[in-house]
């Protein structure tokens, strides 16, 4: 079983492999899709890499609710027990997806370089 600090530091662990994941794929694996879909998908897919639940009702400590749904529905009792980290993880990836979609309005800023020089800036 794991320590206290050997479980710190494992969802550290997981939780920055699954941030480098995240950045990777938007900047390099999603460059077909348009912006605003290329944003709904890494919040959906945040929300479902990174959304912790309580692997028991027992339990005190949390674990990814992606695995923890996988598992309980495989190896403990099926449906009934991966029904509570379903229903967290469908309302994270639905509020993922508008999150997404929400940074749409929000303003950037426009790239400079390459503009077209103006009479008044010609020496």
């Amino acid at each position: 079983m794991l320590t206290g600090d050997s479980y710190v530091v494992a969802l550290t662990c997981y939780v920055l492999a699954a941030i480098l994941a995240l950045v990777l794929l938007y900047r390099h694996g999603l460059m077909w899709a348009p912006l605003g879909w290329r944003r709904a998908l890494i919040g959906f897919l945040s929300a479902l890499l990174l959304t912790p639940v309580p692997p028991g009702p027992e339990a005190t400590t949390l674990a990814p609710a992606l695995i923890v749904a996988l598992f309980n529905a495989a190896f403990i009792d099926g449906w009934a027990s991966a029904r509570p980290a379903i229903l967290v993880l469908t309302t994270t990836g639905i509020l993922g997806l508008l999150a997404g979609f929400a940074t749409l309005l929000v303003p950037t800023r426009r790239s400079t370089r390459g503009a077209p020089l103006d009479a008044s800036d010609k020496p």
